[in-house]
């Protein structure tokens, strides 16, 4: 008997507890509805009546970074979902007479900027997230520096590509000039992908010719330089003319006046990959070049896939040479320039 009411002892504990532990789940079920029902409320208040943080702080009583945190975590659980229309998977009709009329696969990203600077950055976050689908998931990715490619590569969205490495494709030491230090951009586009990277040990232009064979030939660039002739993918900036100050720093920065106008005389419209080029296509012959350290056309000319991207007034003319050097794949430039292109190639130059 003793140990029967022991047992029953224990039994009534038991019960005892089931109960208290079931009214104990029954408060945290009350309060986590009660605060998914005040992110609801929250959030209807901002997304569906429009009504800034700080009026919903004055209606409510809350601080506004309480309304803050409440707005988040409605994101955070569902209560909120944001869906944003894809882009358009067929090319656009602007798109397909650029690609025809220059013989390559166009991208046309929108805006009505033609301020060189704007239209340079606006293009660039336009294109990173079709650019990102675009990037090998294994093997070498090369890139330029430049402003246009800095404001892609900032653009671009987290992924996992461990198998990858970024390379640099230009000299990567640039301490006046932050958008053509390319070992920067390069260490800021493995950061984003989720990839290795490998520095060129080396600065873009150097004092003469000698020096930069004698640095082209040096174990330590080699080890990075090597990486250009397997190459999955390269993406390329394109400046302009040297007769452009397009308010942003580019390579055509490192020329004084006569350098400048000895380049215009040649005929330059710009460069790609820090190769000079004319109009017709045609490389220009110059020691500013032979001075730079970039892949050399042989080589680039043999990636499987060149993406280069230029926007910009100043960039109408070098989006034209730069396709028909025959070196990309892939031009990304915004509405206007691909519309001044079209006109430019119309006129008969």
């Amino acid at each position: 008997m003793a140990g029967q009411a022991l047992g029953g002892g224990t039994d009534g504990a038991v019960s005892q507890g089931a109960v208290t532990g079931g009214a104990a789940e029954a408060v945290e079920t009350l309060e986590a509805t009660s605060q998914r029902e005040m992110m609801r409320l929250v959030a209807q208040l901002y997304y569906v009546r429009e009504l800034g943080q700080p009026e919903i702080a004055a209606l409510t009583g809350f601080s506004i970074s309480k309304v803050s945190r409440l707005l988040a975590s409605a994101r955070a659980s569902g209560v909120v979902r944001i869906s944003v229309d894809g882009a358009p998977s067929a090319p656009t009709p602007l798109a397909r007479a650029l690609s025809e009329a220059l013989g390559l696969e166009a991208w046309v990203t929108p805006g009505h900027e033609t301020t060189p600077a704007l239209a340079a950055r606006l293009c660039a976050v336009a294109a990173a997230a079709r650019l990102a689908d675009e990037l090998p998931a294994e093997g070498a990715i090369g890139l330029t520096g430049g402003y246009t490619v800095e404001a892609l590569v900032a653009a671009l969205p987290s992924l996992s590509r461990p198998a990858a490495v970024v390379v640099p494709l230009v000299g990567g030491w640039d301490s006046s000039n932050p958008h053509l230090n390319s070992n920067e951009i390069a260490r800021h586009m493995a950061e984003r992908i989720g990839a290795g990277v490998r520095l060129l040990h080396a600065p873009g232009l150097l004092d003469n010719e000698a020096t930069t064979a004698a640095l082209l030939s040096d174990s330590a660039v080699t080890a990075t330089t090597r990486l250009w002739g397997e190459l999955r993918l390269a993406l390329v900036g394109m400046s302009g003319a040297p007769r452009f100050a397009p308010g942003y720093g580019t390579v055509m920065d490192r020329l004084d006046d006569g350098g400048r106008a000895r380049l215009s005389d040649k005929g330059a419209v710009g460069d790609v990959a820090g190769h000079l080029v004319r109009l017709d296509g045609s490389f220009v012959q110059d020691e500013w070049e032979r001075r730079t350290i970039s892949i050399p056309i042989d080589t680039l000319r043999g990636v499987p896939r060149v993406v280069a991207i230029a926007a910009g007034a100043n960039k109408i003319e070098t989006i034209v040479a730069g396709a028909r050097t025959g070196l990309l794949h892939v031009l990304i430039t915004d509405e206007p320039t691909a519309t001044a292109a079209l006109d430019l190639l119309a006129s008969g130059r």
